[in-house]
């Protein structure tokens, strides 16, 4: 089966998520080793981790957490509803979705090219150019947007697709709840 350019894209935002993570271990850890060592911390650790590690961790894997399906759910309901009532929720969920994720790049957009314009720095001990960070969280709630609304346009479309997104959420009954 070939893979849609959203999942190529979905897919390849959560690999890049494996450099920030494994950058903010060893920065944050050398930090900790020398802080207590030898007493010379890295200048601007808790900067850098705030505006640039964290904010990355959160947002680049959004898209590929909406195209697998994989966020949380409370299904305490839907079980129990027929199958056309949950098609109807979950387009509405998706629906919901979209518009939380693209309202939030379309807020977000602004601001990064404010803080373009101005080159904004935070300063601490060292300044640190903070603008480049700002564009992450608008471009990944886009593509998460993107994946919302492309699974919303499947449901009503392809039934097998139906199928797929609505018997994500249900329970195999032999399998045993402890």
């Amino acid at each position: 089966m070939t893979r849609n350019p959203l999942e190529w894209l979905s897919e390849i935002l959560l690999s890049v998520t494996t450099i920030p993570v494994l950058a903010m271990m060893v920065h944050v850890t050398l930090d900790v080793v020398l802080k207590y060592v030898i007493n010379t911390p890295i200048q601007g650790t808790l900067e850098i981790t705030a505006y640039y590690y964290m904010v990355a961790i959160v947002v680049l894997p959004m898209a590929f957490v909406e195209m697998t399906r994989q966020s949380i759910a409370v299904d305490l309901f839907y079980q129990m509803m027929p199958n056309r009532m949950q098609v109807v929720v979950t387009a509405f969920v998706l629906i919901v979705s979209a518009l939380g994720y693209g309202g939030l790049a379309y807020i977000s957009w602004p601001d990064a090219l404010k803080s373009l314009a101005k080159r904004e720095i935070v300063m601490g001990t060292v300044n640190i150019y903070i603008w480049p960070s700002r564009f992450v969280m608008p471009c990944a709630l886009a593509v998460a947007a993107l994946v919302c609304l492309y699974h919303c346009l499947r449901l009503f479309i392809s039934p097998e697709a139906r199928e797929e997104l609505t018997a994500i959420h249900q329970v195999d009954p032999d399998t045993e709840v402890h």
